[in-house]
């Protein structure tokens, strides 16, 4: 009776300790997630190519591309957190909150027109053969980028 008893509690309690253990794998942030995909993205690079001086050119746009991208992010962040004031503030006039809305949208324009040109260089910059390696690891990073900036 006792080993019927245990043979019945380990099987009820067996799925549940493996969905407890399961449940704290995947327990990064999205910036971390987004930050592991840039150095998987960088790691792909000097696979893909060996050359040092274009490794480096490839490497330094990759940079650019994601510092571009984190400034696009700034922005938003910015001018929602200013939104948020703004739309506090029952002062404040029609015209003004136009002026906002217009400057944000310009600088919104001006941060994504940046960042996509980066992205745009690199892309120019490799080959068709090292796109083709490359655009797994493009894609996963622009993937935890947008992620990461629609947690805002």
């Amino acid at each position: 009776m006792c080993l019927k008893l245990t043979k019945g509690v380990v099987y009820l309690l067996l799925p549940v300790l493996i969905l407890v253990a399961c449940s704290g794998i995947n327990n990064a942030t999205q910036e971390d997630q987004e930050r592991q995909s840039f150095e998987d993205f960088r790691a792909t690079i000097k696979k893909v190519i060996q050359e040092p001086d274009r490794q480096a050119e490839m490497l330094g746009l990759i940079e650019d591309y994601q510092l571009d991208f984190k400034g696009l992010r700034a922005t938003v962040k910015a001018q929602r957190t200013e939104l948020r004031h703004f739309n506090a503030d029952y002062d404040a006039s029609r015209e003004q909150f136009e002026a906002f809305i217009d400057k944000y949208d310009r600088d919104i324009s001006s941060a994504r027109k940046k960042a996509t040109e980066s992205r745009m260089a690199f892309v120019r910059a490799t080959t068709a053969e090292e796109w083709a390696a490359l655009k797994k690891a493009d894609a996963k990073a622009m993937k935890n980028m947008v992620s990461t900036t629609q947690e805002i």
